[in-house]
């Protein structure tokens, strides 16, 4: 993965050795990727293909376990246009059954449990057909999580996700511990507000760099608001990006289309917890937000713009596949008028009604 800075004069340095800005707080928004002479003569040659545990995707896009986002329909659609969905938790004996009926027709899925019976869970689902379970917890650094996770490798041999988590240290326990896989991210989800709420977070950019240090397989899981921060992620190591609040509104979301708005909820938030008997105190609070999102037509148009971000920078990097893309890719720190430079200059100009 790539952590080279540009400098200057074609200079470079590599992170953390940054001289500008403290290496443990970058966001998408602190970076641009620098453009490189390339052989690239177009989008359309750029290999996007990865491979994510037992699965082969075409696209490293994999939806977020929320009950507003990915189902059935969700999950279906994805796998026909090379990505991922999560089933997320909920009543075990509906999810044994779509785990079947999705095992038979050989369509990928990753399966959520949580800790709470998760040994149980995960066999059940195994005998069912899954292969790459996903321990979803908010807290990934709890020691019962890696605990787990040893069990399941060695009882039940299934393909493991386990987060989530933000830093080095963490990464290297994982690694450890029989994770196979990262979910990064602790605050930047669009329905997220445990920063808000905990005080607790980690910048996601740098989130990745450090998780990635550690050699460990990597989700970027939030902070993802348009193709350039996807793209963004990618190079920065993460082998696959978690897709939560910009698949809201999509046709394939689960939930009802009202006066055109489709809810999109946090599986943190207070509407989440009501409904599955989660109760609200001074031992447990929401940090998570509802919002109502104007429907945007099929999910496909989404995928279609971040991979064209994607191919785009690869194409500027020079790079022909993923593997080459995150060994090519520079970054450089950007100023907050380099933030403003980065939109359109009609867009300020309608906002300030000049």
């Amino acid at each position: 993965m790539s952590k080279v800075f540009y400098k200057h004069l074609g200079k470079t340095t590599v992170w953390p050795k940054l001289e500008a800005a403290d290496p443990t707080l970058l966001t998408y928004d602190d970076v641009l990727l620098v453009p490189q002479s390339s052989n690239v003569k177009s989008r359309s040659e750029v290999n996007t293909n990865i491979r994510f545990g037992p699965f082969k995707l075409s696209k490293p896009i994999i939806a977020a376990p929320m009950d507003t986002i990915c189902g059935e329909k969700m999950i279906r659609e994805l796998a026909r246009l090379g990505a991922l969905g999560i089933l997320p938790r909920g009543d075990i004996q509906e999810r044994l059954k779509l785990c079947k009926q999705l095992s038979k027709e050989g369509i990928p899925c990753v399966y959520a449990i949580g800790l709470k019976n998760g040994f149980e869970e995960a066999k059940l689902l195994k005998a069912a057909g899954a292969e790459m379970i996903l321990l979803d917890v908010a807290h990934g650094g709890l020691g019962v999580v890696t605990k787990l996770a040893k069990q399941i490798k060695k009882e039940l041999h299934l393909w493991i996700i386990a987060g989530n988590i933000a830093t080095y240290t963490q990464a290297k326990v994982y690694k450890k511990d029989s994770v196979d896989v990262a979910r990064v991210g602790i605050g930047p989800g669009g329905m997220c507000i445990t920063r808000l709420v905990a005080g607790t977070g980690f910048p996601q950019l740098s989130a990745i760099f450090e998780t990635t240090s550690a050699g460990i397989p990597v989700i970027a899981d939030g902070g993802i608001k348009k193709p350039a921060d996807f793209a963004k992620a990618i190079a920065a190591g993460a082998r696959i990006a978690m897709i939560g609040s910009l698949f809201g509104g999509t046709d394939e979301t689960p939930g009802k289309v009202v006066k055109g708005f489709k809810t999109v909820r946090g599986q943190a938030s207070a509407s989440y917890m009501k409904d599955n008997g989660v109760s609200v105190g001074e031992f447990r609070t929401a940090e998570g937000v509802v919002l109502h999102i104007p429907t945007k037509g099929p999910v496909e148009n989404v995928v279609n713009q971040l991979m064209g971000g994607l191919r785009s920078a690869m194409s500027y990097a020079g790079a022909d596949s993923i593997q080459d893309f995150q060994k090519k890719a520079i970054f450089c720190l950007v100023s907050k008028s380099t933030e403003r430079e980065n939109s359109p200059w009609l867009s300020e100009v309608s906002k300030e009604r000049i």
